[in-house]
């Protein structure tokens, strides 16, 4: 942890902190946030819902992440999605005029905000090439990959450990695909080698397998891009 994010830490303790049930909705759509929330514990989830009511996960938050960001940042009078609690939360919450006094007087906090933005577009640029592939099979192998550079931490040479608790549904939601479609093509690929999971166990994905099935120039350049580019500073990305 850098100097400007222990600071940042300590510059949040002025202000108080809400705490939400897994499930619970912190923002709905097109509402106007009074505040703005910063994880200080848990994991956040943002999602869409589709015309036949379908959830459209769009991102997930942890590590002192801000949310909702074009509200924070003046770019929007609403919240786009909605921001729903994916584990037991701990949030702060403070004016946004507080938030963007301090970001704009403090430069290396701000840098490190940038970073985080830039890892964000790099993964957005990553789910976007998972959904435009038409096999079942593609879509969770770069689903699969997007989340290890996003939201992975390596637990042994070349095996990245998924810091999220995924269940099949929460897969068929990233990819489009049924739940019943994402549980067969998961285990094929746990028979497979590349991912290993269990009920009570995060998926961890064997970088090696995951690298020598998918096969992609992209996934070479967009590595490259992310490496030493954790959202959260407490987990280094992975290198394929």
């Amino acid at each position: 942890m850098g100097n400007d994010e222990i600071a940042f830490r300590k510059f949040l303790q002025r202000y108080p902190t809400k705490r939400y049930h897994k499930g619970e909705i912190v923002i709905f759509q097109g509402e106007a946030p009074r505040s703005v929330y910063v994880v200080k514990t848990g994991v956040m989830k943002a999602y869409n819902l589709s015309v036949q009511g379908d959830e459209k996960p769009v991102d997930f938050y942890s590590d002192y992440d801000i949310f909702p960001v074009p509200w924070v940042f003046q770019k929007a009078p609403n919240s786009f999605f909605y921001f729903e609690a994916f584990t037991d939360v701990e949030l702060y919450a403070l004016p946004r005029e507080d938030y963007l006094t301090y970001i704009k007087g403090d430069p290396e906090y701000a840098f490190t905000v940038l970073n985080r933005f830039v890892v964000d577009y790099l993964g957005n640029a990553m789910r976007l090439n998972a959904l435009q592939h038409s096999r079942a099979s593609d879509k969770l192998l770069y689903t699969l990959h997007y989340l290890t550079l996003t939201h992975g931490k390596t637990i042994a040479p070349r095996v990245v450990e998924i810091t999220l608790n995924l269940t099949h549904q929460d897969f068929a939601n990233l990819t489009g695909l049924t739940r019943e479609t994402a549980a067969t093509e998961l285990n094929k690929l746990k028979n497979a080698g590349v991912i290993t999971y269990g009920k009570h166990t995060l998926y961890q994905v064997s970088l090696d397998k995951l690298q020598h099935t998918i096969n992609d120039q992209f996934i070479t350049d967009v590595q490259a891009s992310m490496e030493g580019m954790a959202r959260g500073s407490a987990n280094a990305s992975p290198a394929i």
